[in-house]
């Protein structure tokens, strides 16, 4: 037995499901036609809404006022009887949410931080976090890198990084795997020295990590006229800045795959080689990109919000779930020939979109900081109050007082009358405490 099927036998065995047959059947799904997939979530979605209405409390309660049966639900559009629901929502009452037989679906704990920094906790259950999995190795394969069979280097921190308290079983998943993981918690010039050094001694051709972590590195890379060529890199976590993009993809020689995933709605999407659009999961949910009302199906190559049904989740099924995360769907079908629904763009999380007094609206992340890639080690823009906005910068040497002007000018104008624009050079940004670079801010309610 090799390494890759020791890989799939390990997590198969620690978790009871067989990931071999999820990979196969993710990758014959891809080539589904419209029909073809619609069906299969249809059937998905009836099994999911029967359960939920014997086991579920709150979705008991909802169908019952909606005066809705479970054989009522004869298309995908009878979806949206259901309310839409937040994280709040379930923090609020998470026990009217789990199903009455939760053990039966072998939950995994799970949580994550979100914008507010507050901790999301909810479950999956092994067979769709299995699922989930698989999708995201068809991701990687569509790359070129195999799981077990190809060495991969993973920059990540926080909860993704624990070397000093993982027991044998992991040791050995991460042999099998052949992960070599390098902590960014602290990415000082001798630690990136030493990624480096091992990288090459170890031939490693792949990479994967959070792409503020992965584009230091790249910048430290450059900076030393390192030769460090990757096949391909796997960014996940964070959003994928142009800036960031570029500086990798030159650092590394290589192109990257970005992904987008949820694990709480089980919603993901990965880039494709060939447009850079990105292709839905539609083996693991329902992914809807709804307007700002979330009533309406958002328009082709209009910015909307990700509404998220995850179809396996038993233990504790989460419907019409908004994640707080925007997109932009594709007008037109990708040209590589694999049949997902595509979206054009990841755009970031509903929270990076500033709403100000004065009535205009201002992403965070369209601030075009890339003008001065050379003068700019980091950047983070906080809506501090409603008519206060604090840009944080970490400064290279190459930046000057007119750098710092023209970007005070430039904010200026974009936020218009009333909104005072303040600007702080730095040390440092700390990373959240997941090891993520927050780019924006807001402390403000809207």
């Amino acid at each position: 037995m090799n390494r890759s099927d020791l890989s799939f036998f390990l997590l198969g065995k620690r978790y009871g499901f067989d990931l071999r047959n999820m990979v196969k059947f993710v990758n014959e799904n891809q080539y589904w036609s419209e029909d073809q997939t619609h069906a299969y979530q249809l059937q998905r979605l009836q099994l999911l809404v029967t359960h939920v209405y014997h086991k579920v409390p709150h979705y008991r309660k909802v169908m019952k006022q909606q005066g809705m049966e479970p054989e009522d639900l004869k298309s995908l559009e009878d979806l949206q009887h259901f309310p839409i629901i937040g994280k709040s929502d379930v923090r609020a009452n998470p026990d009217d949410f789990i199903a009455s037989d939760f053990q039966t679906y072998r939950p995994l704990p799970r949580s994550s931080g979100g914008t507010t920094g507050i901790p999301f906790k909810y479950y999956n259950d092994t067979a769709s976090w299995g699922l989930n999995w698989a999708t995201k190795i068809r991701a990687f394969e569509w790359g070129g890198y195999h799981l077990g069979g190809d060495k991969i280097a993973i920059l990540k921190g926080g909860s993704m990084y624990n070397e000093g308290k993982i027991g044998l079983k992991a040791r050995l998943w991460r042999w099998t795997q052949r992960n070599y993981s390098f902590n960014i918690m602290h990415m000082s010039d001798e630690q990136m020295k030493l990624y480096a050094q091992d990288i090459a001694s170890q031939k490693i051709r792949f990479m994967r990590g959070y792409p503020s972590a992965i584009s230091s590195f790249a910048k430290w890379v450059q900076q030393h006229n390192i030769q460090l060529n990757m096949d391909k890199i796997f960014t996940t976590a964070e959003m994928l800045l142009e800036a960031d993009r570029k500086s990798i993809e030159e650092a590394f020689a290589c192109k990257i795959i970005d992904t987008y995933g949820c694990g709480d709605g089980m919603g993901g999407a990965s880039q494709c080689v060939l447009s850079q659009k990105y292709h839905i999961n539609t083996e693991t949910s329902i992914m809807e990109i709804l307007d700002k009302d979330l009533k309406t199906n958002t328009l082709p190559g209009d910015t909307g919000e990700i509404v998220l049904t995850s179809l396996h989740d038993y233990a504790m099924p989460l419907i019409r779930y908004t994640p707080s995360d925007q997109a932009i769907p594709s007008a037109t079908p990708c040209e590589c020939g694999i049949k997902l629904p595509v979206l054009d763009k990841i755009v970031g999380r509903v929270s990076d979109v500033f709403y100000l007094p004065n009535g205009r609206v201002l992403n965070g992340l369209s601030i075009p900081f890339e003008a001065w890639t050379d003068k700019l080690s980091k950047f983070q823009v906080i809506h501090e109050k409603p008519l206060l906005i604090v840009i944080k910068l970490v400064v290279t040497p190459a930046f000057t007082a007119k750098n710092e002007q023209d970007i005070l000018d430039l904010l200026k104008h974009n936020a218009g009358e009333g909104i005072a624009i303040e600007v702080q050079i730095v040390d440092d940004i700390p990373l959240s405490a997941a090891g993520k670079h927050k780019y924006v801010i807001s402390k403000v309610e809207y």
